[in-house]
């Protein structure tokens, strides 16, 4: 698979545009539906993203923003292909920097998934009672935590199969990972201050 998605730059283009347009989405469903159960609360956004927060609030099926860097990471890709495999001949290179922007992708659908399953079983069958609000920074370390868990998974695998691809995959996470837990300390910060100033 690594292969054929490193042979030509469409296959991995084509893979994550797919990938980053239900990314969205599927945030979307996930943030509408855990508001609609009620059980589950977020302190400001559900969206952890910063840039993307304005837009996944408001619930917004077209963000601009979501549109011009679609385009621009899926440019970044095929120069990527382009100066990796066609000018100086490193194609592990190209795969690296796929597997970066993609099994980061893979990970937060993992996510996503749960988070669809939850708000479909609490919908059907209930199974949870009470409310929990999850604070921000608890929300970032939590997503640190899981994606340190990914990263070391995609580790592993680039480990026994000598894959770049998923050495990408566990870099990214790593990194995203890394940000989250800043995230939550500024979150955690800015929380204190606040209850300071009352």
């Amino acid at each position: 698979m690594e292969y054929w998605l490193s042979i030509s730059p469409w296959p991995g283009v084509v893979l994550w545009i797919i990938l980053y347009i239900s990314d969205y989405y599927l945030t979307i469903y996930s943030a509408r539906g855990l508001k609609e159960i009620g059980h589950f609360q977020t302190e400001r956004s559900f969206e952890l993203t910063p840039q993307y927060q304005k837009d996944i609030d408001a619930l917004k099926p077209i963000s601009k923003r979501h549109i011009t860097l679609l385009i621009l990471y899926s440019l970044v890709l095929l120069v990527l292909w382009w100066v990796f495999d066609r000018l100086l001949f490193f194609p592990w290179a190209y795969r690296l920097y796929l597997g970066m922007f993609l099994l980061l992708e893979i990970a937060v659908h993992i996510r996503h998934l749960r988070n669809g399953f939850i708000v479909r079983e609490v919908r059907k069958n209930g199974g949870v009672d009470g409310q929990v609000t999850y604070r921000k920074w608890f929300s970032y370390k939590l997503s640190a935590a899981e994606l340190y868990v990914f990263s070391g998974l995609f580790l592993i695998v680039s480990l026994l199969a000598f894959s770049p691809f998923f050495l990408g995959g566990a870099i990214m996470c790593t990194g995203t990972g890394f940000k989250h837990n800043r995230l939550a300390k500024k979150a955690k910060s800015i929380a204190s201050q606040t209850v300071e100033a009352q």
